[in-house]
């Protein structure tokens, strides 16, 4: 039994045990690293899954789910063997890779709570350490021939007797961005899980593409170098570091943005930009958290001329030439920024201002920037950032969180901890069509300020939107 660091909640380890791919299906194999790679392989993702099926009990818990579970991760590992292999930093500082062995496994620890899943579940305020004993721990690295090895991933299953489940993992984030770990492999694991252990389904479309060798690079640039010499500043202690998230004074909450809502900001942006570059329902909705937050924080004593950026990553898969299978396994996001300062958020229209700036960026990334450009002023715009408030857009309404299952019935609720490692929100898809959730994670005051900005905001805007309609009206007849 171990405690949830400083808070109330316990959990008892039924079983730790190493799962492997099945023997003999999967050779020796290794992965260099990308560009894309490369920059993430100082950072974990830690993220909890809970499905509510009350029919549960522990015996079957232990009899029927945990040989089901270690049964199906073993054969989704016989195509995703990254997750059960190391990242390896070989001697001199060389670039570190993927390496999978014969026998290397992934830890997975099955766990019983007895916390209140209702609880957990819920979209109320809650403190960010509750959570903290749902999930796993990565290995420890070790040391072979002057050789550092480095666990990539863990994965905890947690029973909540009579109540639900939760299924955690905590991965390198060097193996994968999101459509990589949930959206390809967690989907895979889940759905043999639910058809048995039959994994004939996995071909073509499902099995995923490794091929490193259809990266150009046009211009002569070495992406990777340039990538690598800013990274060769950490050391290796750093960069083994246990990423295991720690007691803070934050507080996480849930905030949903149904369909209906989306089309109104968007009518309020078009009123106030009738052409904008990029304004989806995700800009809007990262607009409107982003000014929101600002006046939180501008009402906790932070300064109107402070200057904050909005990062989001954007998946260039299908963007590169030539393009990449979506089924391309690996880290491919480029950060995309956009600049403005707190007091433009906090005017009458600052989420108008947030969301069309957050699209502005997004545009130009795509359309003007490209790759190369990015990646040669990525350091320098990061560093630029840091100096003021940065706020970070983590997961994507893209992955379709609610669709897994693995036939313990539909996804109650998820839980992205990464956010609580830095200033950061998690943007998904919602429990219901069209919806949009957004997590937040932030200090108790900040997220009082909030909590009442957000809602009274989204309470006025069938107002702001009749208004806009008879301003246009107005105009139109002058």
């Amino acid at each position: 039994m171990y405690p949830d660091m400083e808070s109330d909640n316990m959990v008892t380890v039924l079983q730790h045990c190493q799962v492997s791919p099945p023997p003999g299906t999967t050779s020796e194999k290794s992965l260099p690293p990308t560009f894309f790679d490369l920059r993430m392989v100082d950072s974990s993702t830690k993220h909890l899954f809970f499905f509510e099926c009350t029919s549960i009990s522990k015996n079957h818990f232990l009899e029927s789910i945990i040989p089901s579970l270690k049964h199906s991760l073993s054969l989704s590992l016989k195509y995703y063997y990254p997750f059960a292999g190391n990242l390896i930093f070989p001697p001199n500082s060389g670039k570190p890779e993927i390496r999978y062995l014969e026998r290397d496994s992934a830890s997975l620890i099955f766990a019983e709570s007895s916390s209140d899943f209702i609880h957990l579940t819920g979209k109320q305020t809650r403190n960010t350490t509750e959570f903290l004993s749902l999930l796993p721990q990565l290995p420890p690295e070790s040391m072979s021939h002057d050789t550092l090895v480095v666990p990539i991933s863990s994965f905890q299953v947690t029973l909540f007797p009579d109540s639900g489940i939760c299924v955690g993992f905590h991965l390198r984030h060097a193996i994968g961005d999101g459509n990589s770990v949930v959206k390809s492999f967690f989907k895979t694991w889940a759905s043999i899980t639910k058809a048995g252990g039959d994994a004939t389904f996995l071909s073509g479309e499902f099995v995923p593409y490794y091929d490193r060798t259809r990266f150009r690079d046009p211009e002569g640039l070495e992406f990777e170098t340039i990538v690598w010499n800013d990274l060769e500043k950490i050391t290796k202690e750093e960069w083994s570091r246990p990423h295991h998230p720690k007691p803070n004074n934050k507080v996480r909450a849930t905030f949903v943005i149904s369909h209906a809502t989306a089309q109104q900001l968007k009518k309020l942006v078009l009123g106030r930009y009738p052409f904008p570059s990029h304004i989806s329902t995700f800009t809007v909705t990262c607009g409107y958290v982003w000014s929101c937050l600002a006046k939180a924080r501008a009402a906790c004593g932070k300064d109107d001329d402070e200057m904050v950026h909005f990062l989001t990553e954007v998946d260039w898969r299908t963007r590169l030439d030539p393009p990449l299978p979506a089924t391309y396994f690996g880290n491919c996001v480029l950060p995309s920024l956009a600049c403005a300062k707190t007091a433009q958020l906090k005017g009458s229209d600052g989420f108008v201002f947030g969301a069309k700036s957050i699209g502005d960026a997004i545009h130009k990334s795509l359309h003007h920037t490209g790759v190369s450009k990015t990646i040669k002023n990525l350091a320098r715009q990061l560093a630029a950032a840091s100096k003021g408030w940065l706020l970070e857009s983590f997961s994507s309404p893209k992955f379709k969180m609610y669709d897994i299952d693995f036939g313990w019935g539909r996804l109650k609720t998820n839980e992205e901890l990464s956010i609580d490692d830095c200033e950061a929100i998690a943007v998904g898809d919602g429990q219901n069509e069209g919806e949009t959730e957004i997590i937040v994670s932030n200090p108790k005051p900040i997220m009082d300020a909030f909590v009442s900005i957000f809602s009274l905001g989204l309470q006025t805007l069938d107002e702001k939107v009749k208004k806009l309609g008879a301003n246009n009206f107005i105009r139109s007849t002058i």
